[in-house]
């Protein structure tokens, strides 16, 4: 039997990146915000909105690219991403405190 590969089945991998926090790793998708990939990995990061209104979720982004779906209302500090609305778009290196 053979097997075939067409670019729909390319579609469904997640593109992957690694987020490196101190001494730990992950790997983080760019389907969903930052925080909630954090979260998921026991990594807590404070927050209050969810929605880029507050700031509440900033950390510190040492290297690497984020973007943002859509313009976040906060003030975002130069070097730091806000976690609830970022979508990791390379290996990045990240400090919250």
């Amino acid at each position: 039997m053979t097997s075939t590969s067409n670019s729909a089945d390319k579609d469904t991998n997640p593109v992957l990146h690694k987020v490196t926090l101190g001494e730990r790793f992950l790997m983080v998708s760019e389907d969903e915000p930052l925080l909630v990939q954090l979260e998921r990995a026991g990594i807590t990061v404070e927050y209050q909105c969810r929605e880029g209104y507050c700031s509440s979720c900033s950390i510190k982004l040492l290297k690497g690219t984020v973007v943002y779906l859509s313009e976040p209302l906060a003030w975002i500090h130069d070097g730091h991403l806000l976690a609830c609305c970022a979508i990791v778009k390379s290996d990045i290196d990240i400090a919250l405190y």
